[in-house]
């Protein structure tokens, strides 16, 4: 039996699906119109919902009827948020990074200044003063003149 999108039509034409669809919402995707149009179309699904959606996935997800608004309503949200997530991927790196590094640079400066210490504390009676050049060189040249 054919389909119902197939009766009708005289055998070897094409489907209505076979058809290339022109989409005229079609935006690049990464540019800011791109992500305000996905917010909006999100936007729109999820407010056909009456009530809070369940959490994607949850039993009370699984329990709602196939295509009810709640259940397309949980998956948007959900996809929603791993698509904002992926919006600014390089940008919550790259902060993570940078707290990391700054982080690992004060714990490094810590430990300096606690070995710095230990080393003073166990060879500083052996240090001898040196003179700056300049004292040095003034010294040198007095003595040489006299």
């Amino acid at each position: 039996m054919r389909p119902d999108s197939e009766r009708g039509r005289a055998p070897g034409t094409a489907s209505a699906s076979s058809t290339p669809i022109k989409n005229s919402t079609t935006i690049p995707t990464g540019s800011r119109s791109a992500l305000q149009a996905r917010q909006a179309w999100a936007y729109r699904l999820v407010r056909r919902c009456e009530a809070p959606p369940p959490t994607y996935g949850s039993a009370a997800w699984f329990a709602l009827p196939e295509g009810s608004a709640g259940k397309v309503a949980a998956v948007v949200v959900a996809a929603e948020a791993w698509a904002s997530s992926a919006d600014t991927l390089a940008e919550d790196l790259r902060r993570e990074l940078d707290e990391r590094r700054r982080a690992d640079k004060a714990q490094d400066d810590v430990e300096y200044v606690e070995r710095y210490e230990a080393h003073r504390k166990q060879w500083g009676h052996l240090s001898v003063v040196v003179a700056p050049y300049a004292d040095r060189r003034a010294r040198e040249t007095a003595e040489a003149s006299s």
